[in-house]
């Protein structure tokens, strides 16, 4: 017993030199940074190019299909701006998912109807950030609209058809052979896979008057843009559980096996620091170390420093291969990190000045409520 407390000892007067020019970094897994999702914008073009004079209703089959299924085909007079728009959906990854598409017919209390085509959200970020739920995300969205003038019976049918649960829809695409929309004169673009959409919505006015849609351009108020508020300390708490859980698991449950909390804990002044805190900081050495051997407290990281480490996070893949890290890292080091990581936090969220010496400094993180408990 006397010879591990001795060791333990000589850990804990570990001092690392720091290099001229080089300083120590926190980093708080909570703190995420913001990114911006943008859609191709090119298949808005190509639809209003593709000269579109109206909407077919129908059935078609599909050959992994046991029956027909009702089907929405978009008119127009420009086969090549059909297959451009197409080859967008495609990139989307259409023919693997049709409702990477978005697809809206809103009914109007006049007897028209407006269609509306956009990128699906939720796909959209998926497919321009994978690890959104790494990021604080913000997106740019843009929808082809086309107003169409008199609203057939078989829409209302449609309607009804995907008020269930289940309820397939074609998305086709066809160039009409006459100056007469309402004709059956049209050949399919054989560049247009049938899509095959799930999540198609019809909303009607009289069921939706509120939504924006339907007020007159001119009469449409402007977006109001408010100013993004700071996180409350709950959400930095849960931001920083949700990055644990999507890119360390591994990490985090090699930390909470070894003797790792209970050697800072020991450490004079650090015996209120948490599981979470002690996890998070042995990462942030371990992750340090990766991105320029040898480093440590993020001392060599310096170009775009929160970038860089959030890449390197959202990169990041763990698997249980029975290696140590980051519970290999010296006590005093994860004690000096997690310092670090304290400091960073309440300077981000401007608490106002800071104690100098640790264990005040903890007890301003526990009183605002960024300890994750």
């Amino acid at each position: 017993m006397a010879k591990k407390s001795k060791k333990r000892k000589n850990r804990e007067k570990f001092i690392p030199k720091v290099q001229s020019g080089h300083r120590d970094r926190g980093f708080d897994f909570g703190l995420l940074i913001r990114t911006m999702a943008v859609p191709d914008f090119e298949f808005n073009q190509s639809l209003r190019d593709a000269g579109i004079i109206g909407c077919a209703y129908g059935f078609q089959t599909l050959d992994n299909l046991s029956h027909p299924v009702p089907s929405i085909t978009l008119i127009g007079t420009n086969i090549a701006a059909f297959e451009r728009a197409y080859q967008a959906f495609q990139r989307w990854g259409c023919e693997e998912d049709g409702d990477v598409l978005d697809v809206e017919l809103l009914l109007k209390t006049d007897g028209s109807y407006n269609i509306w085509i956009s990128p699906e959200m939720h796909h959209l970020l998926y497919r321009t950030i994978p690890q959104a739920d790494l990021y604080e995300t913000l997106a740019m969205n843009f929808s082809w609209v086309k107003t169409l003038d008199s609203t057939h019976e078989m829409v209302h049918q449609l309607k009804r058809y995907c008020e269930s649960k289940i309820h397939p829809v074609i998305i086709s695409a066809a160039i009409s052979n006459s100056n007469n929309p309402s004709s059956f004169e049209f050949s399919p673009v054989v560049g247009w896979k049938n899509i095959l959409k799930f999540g198609l919505r019809i909303i009607d006015q009289s069921e939706a008057p509120e939504d924006f849609r339907f007020a007159p351009i001119s009469k449409r108020s402007s977006p109001k843009y408010e100013k993004i508020k700071s996180p409350t300390p709950e959400v930095i708490c849960q931001r920083r559980i949700n990055t644990l859980d999507i890119a360390f698991p591994v990490s985090r449950e090699r930390v909470r096996r070894s003797s790792l909390l209970g050697d800072v804990k020991c450490l004079p002044g650090f015996e209120k620091v948490t599981e979470t805190q002690v996890v998070q900081a042995a990462i942030n050495l371990m992750l340090s170390e990766d991105l320029v051997p040898g480093d440590i407290h993020y001392r060599k990281v310096t170009r775009d420093v929160e970038k860089t480490i959030w890449d390197s996070i959202a990169s990041r893949i763990e698997l249980a291969d029975g290696a140590s890290k980051p519970t290999d890292q010296n006590p005093s080091l994860v004690a000096r990190q997690i310092e670090l990581d304290v400091q960073t936090t309440l300077k981000r969220m401007k608490a106002g000045a800071l104690p100098k010496h640790f264990p005040q400094l903890q007890e301003v993180f526990l009183r605002e409520g960024y300890v994750n408990v």
